[in-house]
């Protein structure tokens, strides 16, 4: 898993991702760190250092793997702020997350499965 394996545009979809993981609607406080594994907060400080942040630390690691797949997966019927908020479709996410994650990863309910940390 490598941000360096993602062009330009590909990682600014992923930091929007994170953005919108800390700061919009998809997911309520009470379940935030069962879905993501870290804090509001913390996903929140990720989101805002980027572009300069590093996947190697586990943090990110976490903040990026968990966000988007959660927001892949996760029921939030959130799609008019996915419109507003993160500036790809959810198969163009799907595919940026998969090559991020290093593969041909199944599509479904399994994906989501397959792809917690």
């Amino acid at each position: 898993m490598s941000l360096k394996a993602l062009s330009a545009d590909e990682r600014q979809v992923v930091f929007a991702c994170l953005a919108a993981a800390a700061h919009g609607p998809f997911f309520d406080d009470e379940e935030f760190h069962t879905l993501i594994g870290l804090d509001r907060h913390e996903v929140a400080a990720i989101a805002a250092a980027a572009p300069d942040i590093d996947d190697a630390d586990e943090a990110v690691l976490l903040a990026i793997n968990n966000s988007l797949n959660n927001l892949l997966w996760y029921p939030h019927r959130e799609e008019e702020a996915w419109e507003s908020l993160i500036p790809a479709s959810p198969e163009e996410v799907w595919r940026i997350f998969n090559k991020w994650r290093g593969g041909d990863g199944p599509a479904g309910d399994r994906a989501y499965w397959q792809a917690l940390m």
